[in-house]
């Protein structure tokens, strides 16, 4: 995989863990893929679900757990990633929880 910015890899992150979540809602199960790379798990379930019905559905609750992701703290996103496969330690938890809280208090800044 490329070299990502911190925007790109923490994202990648993020939307493989609400991806997961979607899933698990939508399917009622969901194992990580082995060999785990950040945004494997959307690609791998896009290329086993052909369904476009059952692709949007479960595209709309990802994104819908990707913003609710953007705003949680490091150990809330620590544990939603063990639960769903995705390695994050605790260390790179707080690291994403920060990265996104500081662009939030940016926006909120400039718009001031």
């Amino acid at each position: 995989m490329a070299d990502l910015t911190n925007q790109q890899f923490f994202n990648l992150l993020l939307a493989d863990i609400a991806m997961a979540a979607a899933i698990r809602t939508v399917e009622g199960e969901f194992v990580a893929p082995e060999n785990y790379e950040p945004g494997k798990i959307r690609t791998a379930w896009i290329a086993a679900h052909g369904d476009e019905a059952l692709q949007r559905r479960v595209f709309a609750l990802a994104n819908a757990g990707l913003g609710s992701l953007h705003g949680v703290d490091g150990e809330q996103l620590t544990k939603a990633a063990e639960k769903y496969g995705v390695p994050i330690d605790a260390a790179l938890g707080e690291k994403i929880a920060q990265f996104f809280t500081g662009k939030r208090e940016a926006v909120l800044r400039y718009r001031s």
